[in-house]
């Protein structure tokens, strides 16, 4: 009776497997191939545009800010950008305003080039914070700036 790792199929198979991984590694290279142009790349595209969004190259980072009903400065609300003023008191007050505006369109404020030092505000719905190029949101040091929405 022949033992059978002496058998001529199994010595040319088991012992001598070099060609087995690189089959392997085509054959699994071509079905993900397959699923790739088949499926797409299981990742979700970005639409280029579609109503209410600008399209890309049009002055933002990547075309994604939604056009709103009404847009405002920080500096219409008292704001100073110079780095060393508390905006704290302006950006609250542009919040409360801007919610006036939540299913109606939305607002959008505008912060122009400067330093806008700030303690604690509230984002909104139907909101977008828009800095311009070169603005920078501080955070103030005073304690109390911090604590404008929550006085303990």
């Amino acid at each position: 009776m022949m033992d059978v790792n002496e058998s001529p199929i199994v010595n040319k198979f088991v012992k001598k497997p070099s060609w087995v991984f690189p089959l392997l590694l085509f054959t699994l290279v071509v079905i993900l191939s397959l699923q790739i142009t088949q499926h797409g790349s299981g990742f979700s595209a970005r639409p280029v545009s579609y109503p209410g969004i600008p399209s890309p190259g049009s002055g933002t980072c990547d075309g994604s800010v939604p056009v709103r009903a009404v847009k405002m400065s920080i500096v219409e609300f008292g704001g100073v950008g110079d780095g060393v003023t508390s905006n704290t008191a302006a950006f609250a007050a542009a919040m409360r305003w801007m919610k006036g505006f939540v299913g109606r369109g939305g607002a959008q404020l505008n912060v122009p080039r400067g330093k806008w030092v700030t303690g604690s505000f509230n984002l909104s719905s139907d909101f977008t914070l828009f800095l311009e190029d070169g603005a920078v949101i501080m955070g103030s040091e005073t304690r109390d700036s911090w604590f404008v929405w929550y006085r303990f």
